[in-house]
């Protein structure tokens, strides 16, 4: 049986999910949704499809909501920006979400940069089921990966994770039906705001105002 497929996002990683699922045997990529506007520091989601996989239906508005239900079998959301509402989770047989950070404890919005701003050590990217709640879904698999505060800045813990969420999503999507997903402790959980953004003071941008960017090579930048 042939499962008709979705993917919403940006750039490498929801490129990457696209390349793995496609070499699925009983996978077609249906329908990509990307992320409006496409950030310009990453490759574009919408030019890679069109050029790759043409038979692919690209949604130009980046909104979920003209999925058509039911349309899908598979919906895999890889650093998508919307909060995919619960008509779409009732209709798809499956949904994912690949989150950039720890679960439960970095919930939301800006995940690397509550990590750096909390002091954390372990930072994280995370595959699991998409649920009516945020970020609250069951785990299907995750990547913990030390970072140094004093150190690192955001930047390069995002450029840190992508990397491990590549790794990630190969081992994951294509066992997604053997997996037993392992629920979250919500004892553990702490949801982030775009509201508390202002918190983060020097964690807000990508790197804090003290960096000097003599003492370091020149990343290309990507956005958290």
């Amino acid at each position: 049986m042939t499962r008709r497929v979705a993917v919403l996002g940006k750039g490498t990683l929801a490129v990457h999910a696209c390349e793995t699922l496609v070499q699925l045997p009983d996978a077609v990529l249906d329908t990509v949704v990307p992320v409006r506007p496409e950030p310009e520091w990453d490759i574009s989601l919408t030019d890679t499809v069109s050029a790759r996989w043409p038979q692919a239906h690209i949604i130009a508005s980046g909104d979920w909501r003209e999925l058509e239900p039911g349309r899908c079998d598979l919906v895999v959301s890889v650093l998508y920006d919307k909060i995919i509402g619960p008509d779409l989770v009732a209709s798809t047989p499956m949904i994912v979400n690949c989150h950039p950070g720890r679960l439960p404890q970095h919930r939301g919005v800006r995940p690397v940069n509550w990590a750096l701003r909390n002091g954390d050590h372990l930072a994280g990217i995370t595959v699991h089921v998409v649920d009516d709640g945020i970020d609250s879904g069951a785990i299907l698999g995750e990547t913990l990966f030390s970072i140094w505060p004093d150190v690192d800045e955001v930047r390069d813990v995002w450029q840190r994770a992508i990397g491990h969420g590549r790794r990630l999503l190969t081992d994951t999507l294509p066992r997604l039906d053997r997996i037993t997903p392992r629920p979250q402790d919500p004892a553990l959980a702490t949801t982030h705001y775009s509201r508390d953004n202002h918190l983060l003071g020097e964690r807000s941008d990508w790197t804090r105002a003290s960096f000097d960017p003599q003492q370091r090579p020149r990343t290309s930048r990507a956005d958290p």
